[in-house]
């Protein structure tokens, strides 16, 4: 570990005096040491942190600070430790509002969005938007009408399937 200079043991003092006074700091004093002691004092300060100096270890501090909310998920450039705040937040916080707050890159994640809330289609970039994504987000549990229109518009095949499905079921329950 690298030793503190009194510059960064000043401004650490400072921060766990004030928990605002980091963003106030000029960026060449936002070393790794005080953005750690940043967001440590307050989760919110990851959105302050300079992008040559995030880390993982920062992001994970900042999750794990007790005034954080789903907010501070943008500010999360690794999309693992933002499916550890997504499981953070899940019990208080609706799929479709966590999800809204991340950048969705890759297919599992797209996945995992659609299968908790339908509605989380509109946040899959269409490089990851494929049929097969489109049939877990019919399977989730608040899949509708408008989300049906959406799939048929994207994947018109479906719409066949979809309502042949939806009449055998209709069948069946007759």
């Amino acid at each position: 570990m690298n030793v503190l200079t009194d510059r960064e043991k000043w401004d650490i003092q400072k921060i766990e005096g004030s928990r605002d006074y980091y963003p106030s700091l000029p960026e060449h004093r936002k070393t790794a040491a005080v953005s750690l002691a940043a967001v440590s004092a307050c989760g919110y300060n990851l959105e302050y942190v300079p992008e040559s100096i995030i880390s993982r270890e920062t992001c994970r501090v900042a999750l794990q600070s007790k005034d954080v909310d789903c907010t501070v998920l943008p500010h999360i450039p690794f999309s693992d430790i933002q499916r550890d705040g997504i499981q953070r937040f899940s019990g208080s916080t609706p799929a479709f509002v966590l999800y809204s707050f991340m950048d969705i890159t890759d297919a599992k994640t797209a996945k995992e969005a659609v299968k908790a809330d339908a509605y989380c289609l509109q946040f899959i970039p269409d490089k990851l938007l494929t049929a097969d994504l489109c049939k877990t987000a019919l399977q989730s549990p608040n899949a509708d009408k408008k989300i049906l229109k959406f799939v048929s518009e994207r994947f018109p095949a479906m719409q066949t399937a979809e309502r042949t499905q939806h009449n055998a079921n209709n069948k069946l329950k007759m």
